[in-house]
């Protein structure tokens, strides 16, 4: 399963990044646009990881809905 996440800058929304300090867990991210500080390149990878998973959770979710089309799933209530 293919997960595709784009990152954003907060203050300006580009997505064009700079490592000044290098691509340790502690080194900054800066906005190339417009030089908001974007955290550390740990906070963004712990960030991606949950986004991922929650994605491909949702994902799984939806095809298991869509596999299992109208049949009754313990549960449901069909009003």
């Amino acid at each position: 399963m293919d997960i595709s996440l784009e990152i954003h800058c907060e203050t300006c929304g580009s997505a064009n990044y700079s490592l000044p300090g290098g691509s340790g867990e502690d080194a900054p991210i800066l906005c190339l646009d417009c030089g908001a500080d974007q955290g550390s390149v740990g906070a963004l990878k712990a960030d991606l990881v949950a986004r991922a998973l929650g994605q491909s959770a949702e994902s799984l979710r939806l095809d298991l809905e869509r596999l299992q089309g109208d049949a009754p799933r313990p549960g449901r209530i069909d009003l």
